[in-house]
């Protein structure tokens, strides 16, 4: 998922992904960064190939990466909103935030976890 270009294969691993997070909550907090990577990388990849990709496809992706983005905010609020701010605060990012992430944003409640809670709540194995 981080380098492949085939979108059926980058639509199947997210899909794949979705669904296992939650059976390895403990485990996959040592990849969380790489998983809010790949987040970057197919948001981005959804707007840049565009004009490449059949649209069937590209609907396909873009509901996989929507379904991702609900996944990672709905575990790890803090710590995605972090990564959020961090990379869409990037000029070369700009483009995708307001394309791609926004439009995923305005379509969400703010998480409980936001007021209450930290990145290293989120985190602990006790929780």
């Amino acid at each position: 998922l981080q380098t492949d270009t085939d979108v059926v294969v980058l639509t199947t691993g997210v899909l794949v992904l979705i669904t296992m997070l939650p059976m390895i909550p403990q485990s996959g907090k040592q990849y969380l960064h790489d998983f809010f990577g790949i987040f970057g990388r197919l948001s981005a990849w959804c707007l840049q190939n565009s004009g490449h990709v059949a649209e069937i496809y590209l609907v396909h992706l873009h509901a996989s990466v929507y379904a991702l983005f609900h996944r990672l905010y709905g575990m790890y609020p803090c710590n995605f909103v972090s990564f959020l701010r961090s990379h869409y605060s990037m000029k070369e990012n700009l483009e995708t935030f307001e394309e791609v992430v926004k439009p995923m944003m305005e379509h969400v409640r703010i998480h409980p976890e936001l007021v209450t809670g930290s990145k290293d709540h989120e985190l602990d194995p006790r929780r």
